[in-house]
């Protein structure tokens, strides 16, 4: 009795009756591409290649204690994503409806990733400086000579970065709507108003450099006669 039953149903299933039965392999409108159900879950959950202006823009993050390889590599991924294209419309980070809003979204996003780079290389001229430069720091000149040439070099390299920022944020201004981003909104009406200007603070940061890098070349000057 059991085994006729076994039977029966194996037939049962052989023959396509089963409307539960679970298809392995099907069309999913991925570039109308055929992709096998086995193969397209490993890929959905550990291939995730980043394309777009957007994908590279979220791989940025910055912990509370940072390093010079966390700075570099938020480097890279922005300048990637200075490169590549934005996505459709409907996939922004916001909700865009007509083709001026995507236009400032653009800007947005372009002068935000420029702030990015620009803080992150302000950073890392800092890893490089010190706020105060005591007498018995000049034990170690030769060092400071070097550590401050290389903090000098990163604090002038953010300044194309600010520059460009203020030009995506003055074409952003000729729109006179509002995104829902709000915190870059804020960032460009600082911008414009002159309340936020980083080329002032990268000068004074070069300014006080400069004293410190006089006061170790005379001090290395009166060792080294």
């Amino acid at each position: 009795m059991r085994k006729s039953l076994q039977l029966t149903v194996l037939l049962f299933l052989l023959s396509g009756g089963a409307h539960a039965q679970l298809r392995l392999d099907y069309y999913y409108d991925q570039s109308e591409m055929y992709t096998k159900f086995s193969d397209w879950i490993p890929k959905r959950l550990h291939q995730w290649h980043p394309q777009h202006v957007e994908d590279f823009f979220l791989l940025y993050s910055l912990n509370q204690m940072y390093g010079e390889q966390d700075l570099l590599r938020n480097i890279y991924f922005l300048e990637i994503a200075l490169q590549k294209r934005f996505r459709h419309p409907s996939q922004a980070l916001v909700k865009i409806e007509t083709p001026e809003e995507y236009h400032k979204y653009r800007l947005m996003i372009f002068m935000h990733i420029n702030l990015k780079i620009m803080r992150s290389y302000l950073r890392l001229g800092s890893l490089y400086d010190k706020r105060h430069l005591y007498f018995y720091n000049l034990d170690f000149a030769d060092e400071l000579k070097e550590s401050f040439a290389i903090a000098e070099a990163y604090y002038k390299k953010s300044i194309p970065y600010w520059l460009k920022a203020v030009e995506y944020a003055e074409e952003a201004s000729e729109y006179n709507f509002e995104l829902d981003m709000g915190p870059l909104e804020s960032i460009r009406y600082e911008i414009m108003t002159g309340d936020i200007d980083f080329s002032e603070y990268t000068a004074n940061h070069l300014e006080k450099l400069k004293e410190k890098q006089e006061a170790v070349d005379a001090f290395l000057q009166e060792m080294n006669p």
